[in-house]
């Protein structure tokens, strides 16, 4: 796509997840649970963008002090998503 080509499709839901909590997990390590989930919102925000539903989960994201319910919150978004996609 940089050297002019045709735009890549955007990966499946599923493996958009995983990417999302890869990093997530990446920032925890390295800035530590409490600034890493503060510091990781923007970037939740940014892979959400766009997505059905998006706005409401960055809202509730963003309260969300705890990086376990973070996690949890992330695999619920993305696998409704993906459910309603197969449905």
């Amino acid at each position: 796509h940089i050297a002019g080509g045709e735009p890549l499709p955007d990966p499946p839901l599923d493996v958009q997840r995983d990417i999302v909590l890869e990093h997530y997990r990446a920032m925890l390590s390295h800035y530590g649970t409490d600034a890493g989930v503060r510091i990781a919102r923007k970037h939740i925000g940014w892979y959400s963008k766009g997505l059905p539903g998006s706005a409401e989960f960055r809202h509730a994201v963003n309260q969300i002090d705890d990086w376990e319910r973070v996690i949890e919150a992330i695999r619920v978004f993305y696998d409704a998503l993906s459910e309603r996609q197969a449905g």
